[in-house]
């Protein structure tokens, strides 16, 4: 490899999405690898700021390096809500048929994202199996969670939805479903704007959980779980006097 495709390479070294085996870049080559770095455009962005209108112009493919970005949009009256979330690993194909906007991604947390090559993405696909097997089940992942969201808002109640978001930020952290102890990622106004409530019932909900012995919280931004079978059956929409005898 010359200089400059060695120096190249070194700005995905240490990137999550190289070092994890199970995400995209980890399927790559050396030689794929540079190819698609000397062309994408790894970027940090703040908590609240959005996904930059120019860049996604340019490469309207993102990759999520770390933090959540959230697809947000704003009502005429101000009101706000988060359509989707999006966490380490996932990618995120914004290109359509249409000019319609889709919402804003903002990031929720302080974040970093790669906006990757078009052309460079779709040979990858066409061309390395194990690109497309990771970004086949990557977005398949995404239409499930979206699925299960749409639920939690039609027909859940508070407790019920919060329990279904605790679940949902165990299973993108690193750990999985072995951890206990799990960080709920954003703020009690992005966690209220997600699950369709207000601020003050996202507060009210959790303590709630606490006192039924579901949770233990940890400040503001972590939750304990102590009785998982109970709050399993809550986040799947069984009765609360089912899930306390659970």
């Amino acid at each position: 490899m010359d200089r400059p495709a060695a120096t190249i390479a070194d700005k995905c070294r240490f990137c999550a999405l190289r070092m994890d085996s199970q995400l995209i870049c980890a399927q790559m080559s050396v030689g794929e690898l540079v190819e698609l770095s000397a062309r994408s455009n790894p970027t940090s962005i703040n908590r609240k700021q959005p996904v930059s209108a120019r860049l996604l112009q340019r490469n309207p493919i993102i990759a999520v390096i770390d933090g959540v970005i959230g697809l947000q949009h704003v009502l005429k009256d101000g009101r706000r809500s988060i359509a989707t979330l999006f966490w380490q690993g996932d990618i995120i194909d914004l290109r359509r048929p249409t000019q319609r906007p889709a919402g804003q991604l903002v990031a929720l947390t302080p974040a970093r994202i790669c906006a990757l090559d078009s052309e460079t993405f779709d040979r990858l696909m066409r061309d390395n199996p194990d690109v497309q097997a990771v970004t086949i089940d990557n977005m398949r992942e995404q239409i499930h969670l979206a699925a299960e969201h749409s639920v939690d808002l039609g027909k859940k109640s508070a407790p019920e939805r919060l329990a279904a978001y605790i679940f949902e930020c165990r299973r993108r952290q690193l750990g999985g479903d072995s951890l206990k102890t799990v960080d709920l990622a954003l703020r009690r106004a992005d966690i209220a704007d997600y699950m369709g409530l207000q601020p003050e019932t996202v507060s009210r909900g959790l303590k709630e959980l606490e006192r039924r012995g579901l949770i233990a919280l940890k400040g503001r931004s972590k939750v304990t779980i102590l009785n998982e079978p109970a709050l399993r059956e809550l986040a799947n929409g069984a009765p609360a006097h089912m899930a306390a005898r659970a």
